[in-house]
Formats: structure tokens, sequence, C-alpha cells
């Protein structure tokens, strides 16, 4: 049986154990890893005995990176949430990266792309932008205030929250726009979402594209 675990807080809430489970076709042993500070995660050889495989989940994308080996790309990014060991020593990969390029290539390369938030999520978000030679403009609450002050309209808009869940949108889009929330399972989105004509596509495929990257990484 696989034997796998979420690092994060506040992390109740996760499917990741059912997600892999769904993609396996079978059970695996899952762990929730759940601490409230940093000062308290142990040691990474503690963290990894007895595991598979790390899944790591904000605000702790940057706790290990000093302790782990990685490819030049992955440490552009400055952010991990994959850890597998093998034969003593520790790699780590950013499989969010590899998930947001690959629903870009897919479906976004011909639209107005704002980015919401400045935190790990978006500078993700924009190396993959600027991987793929696409225009943007970025906002956050730290440069810009409340972000829905902002005017946001556009026909051809796709809207890319990468802000936490503690950020409700509630702004204007104009119909026919997009709105992509790295969030899943938030309520708050959902039900503003119903009644209007923006399209609202949640984290949830994400999540699994990335998992599905995950579990190659753990299995090379």
């Amino acid at each position: 049986m696989l034997k796998l675990a979420l690092l994060g807080r506040d992390i109740s809430h996760s499917k990741s154990q059912q997600m892999y489970e769904d993609l396996l076709g079978e059970k695996v042993r899952y762990e929730l890893l759940d601490f409230e500070k940093a000062d308290a995660i142990p040691r990474i050889e503690e963290v990894l005995e007895g595991l598979d495989g790390l899944s790591i989940t904000s605000p702790y994308k940057k706790h290990f990176l000093d302790s782990v080996e990685m490819s030049p790309e992955v440490e552009s990014l400055g952010a991990i949430n994959c850890i597998s060991k093998q034969n003593g020593r520790y790699f780590a990969t950013n499989t969010d990266f590899l998930a947001v390029k690959e629903i870009f290539k897919e479906r976004y390369l011909s639209k107005d792309i704002i980015v919401l938030g400045d935190g790990v999520m978006a500078k993700i978000t924009l190396k993959v932008l600027n991987d793929l030679g696409l225009g943007y403009k970025q906002y956050s609450r730290k440069k810009d205030g409340n972000l829905n002050n902002l005017v946001l309209l556009g026909d051809n808009t796709l809207v890319v929250n990468t802000c936490s869940r503690n950020f409700v949108f509630n702004n204007e889009l104009s119909p026919g726009s997009i709105f992509w929330d790295y969030n899943y399972s938030f309520p708050a989105h959902v039900e503003f979402f119903r009644g209007t004509s923006t399209l609202y596509i949640d984290g949830l495929e994400m999540l699994k594209l990335q998992a599905k990257h995950a579990l190659k990484f753990w299995r090379k």
C-alpha cells in the first residue's frame, strides 16, 4: 500500500486521499500533517520516515527548500510541493507548476489574462505565462488594495485567482468571462458565481492534474 502524507495548515478539507485512491484504483495510507506554525514541523528525516511521498501545501512550500535537491527550473520558482526520498537523498519538484502550464497550453493561449495575488501560486503562474510568451496584468491586495474595487471588464477576460481562501471575490465581470479559482470546495465563490454569466472553474481539475504528476514523480 502506498504511504503518502500532506503537510500544511488548516487542511482538514483536503480531498487528496480520495483523489489518489481514484487515480490508482486502490487504497492508500494517507496522513494529514497539520501544523499551525513552521517551527513545530519536524526535520525532513522525521517527516519522510516511512512515507513513499510527501505533498506540501500553503503556507509551507518554502519550508524544506534548503533540505532537498531539485532542478534549476524548480529552484527558480522558490517553492516546492512534492518530495521523495531515494537512497537517503531528498528530491523535490513543483507539480503545481506542471499542472498550471499544461492547462494554459491546452485552453488559455488567447485570453486577456488577469492574475490576482502575489504569493507562491502567483509566482508560479507568472513563470508559466512568461514561459509561454503570454501577456497578463497582475493585481494584489498588498499593492492595489481591495481587489473588488478594480475594473476588470472585458469580453475575453480570464481572471486567475491565486489568493488564499481568506479573500472572497465579489466584483463585476463581463458576460462570457472566466474566473479560474485555484481554491476548491469554496462555497463563497460557488454561491457568488451561480447568479452570474461568468464561467466559474475551481481548482479541483488542477489539483487532480498535479496529483498525476506527483505520482509519476514518486514512482520514478
